[in-house]
């Protein structure tokens, strides 16, 4: 495995562009590239900026707005992560993903080309869909929403654009927690809980996942921009795969909360539910040198640590 090589001298820049920099992995990566010295301009629409970067508050998804912004700031580097998830399997979408998605990488893709940033395209292991884990960057799409089908088709379309010269890659984030994270996803779900000392009704819980501290995610995106994974995907990722059951059992003792309020069985699975998500990250290690340095017990430890209950926000 290569070792890894320090970040500035990686990225080889000294200015950054982060659409969705008030998101889970978006803010993380943001305060990494301030905490390297870059000039970090983050975008959203509307949400707090981390402390250190410039902010612009602006919807990406109208037209004009990439070529306008690279005109105007000529970053470096582009890290693209601003995307609405929804991951419905509902047809209906189709347009929101094509307006808010596909018809932004379009433009971007072609102002990186015209203004000469290097680009980092942020997709999701959803891609993978239904296919067979442990995943590996080799395999095909496999999407089973129109969420992820428009991710899958943006990765595509990167990678032919970078046979016409746009220097790009696209990092595939593993299921992510950390700070800051209010969605509904497992953890913050089962850790309001856990706090609240309530019960927590689940499925069954013998689905595996492969859940990743967001400082990690943050550095491996932030390592994509290495010129040597130009033209690829790579997986980002490593942490540990564990059932479901499990890991919401690692939330509770974290929480110092009773086990015994974990209800394994109360719920049905989700129609469709993949039965084990998780990753292949050879590719990083040997490109990038990069494997997730936070254990799980860590970073829920310092997630309790950290946490603001939602009525004191």
């Amino acid at each position: 495995m290569r070792a890894p090589r320090p970040i500035r001298d990686l990225l080889q820049a000294e200015s950054a562009l982060v659409t969705g920099a008030s998101g889970l992995i978006g803010a993380a990566l943001t305060r990494l590239l301030v905490a390297q010295g870059l000039d970090v301009l983050g975008v959203s629409r509307g949400a707090a900026i981390p402390e250190g970067a410039r902010a612009q508050h602006r919807d990406l998804s109208e037209p004009g707005a990439f070529t306008q912004l690279l005109d105007a700031e000529r970053p470096q580097l582009v890290f693209h992560l601003a995307c609405p998830v929804d991951n419905r399997r509902d047809e209906s979408l189709i347009p929101l993903f094509e307006r808010a998605l596909l018809q932004p990488h379009a433009e971007l893709t072609a102002a990186c080309l015209t203004f000469g940033a290097r680009l980092v395209i942020v997709g999701t292991c959803e891609e993978y869909g239904d296919g067979e884990a442990p995943f590996r960057e080799d395999q095909p799409a496999r999407p089973v929403s129109p969420y992820s089908a428009a991710k899958a088709l943006a990765t595509a379309r990167t990678l032919d654009l970078c046979r016409q010269g746009l220097r790009a890659a696209v990092a595939r984030p593993f299921l992510t927690y950390g700070p800051g994270d209010r969605s509904a996803r497992l953890v913050p779900t089962a850790l309001a809980a856990a706090l609240a000392n309530q019960p927590f009704p689940m499925t069954d819980g013998a689905q595996t996942r492969e859940l990743n501290h967001v400082e990690d995610i943050a550095l491996g995106v932030a390592r994509c921009a290495a010129p040597e994974v130009q033209g690829q995907i790579v997986n980002i990722g490593g942490g540990e795969e564990l059932p479901v059951v499990e890991l919401v059992r690692a939330v509770y003792r974290a929480a110092g909360a009773d086990p015994g309020l974990i209800k394994p069985g109360a719920l049905p699975r989700r129609s469709g539910e993949v039965a084990r998500f998780c990753g292949d990250h050879t590719k990083a290690q040997r490109l990038l040198g990069h494997r997730p340095q936070i254990p799980l017990p860590i970073g829920l430890a310092a997630l309790v640590a950290t946490h603001t209950p939602p009525e004191s926000l």
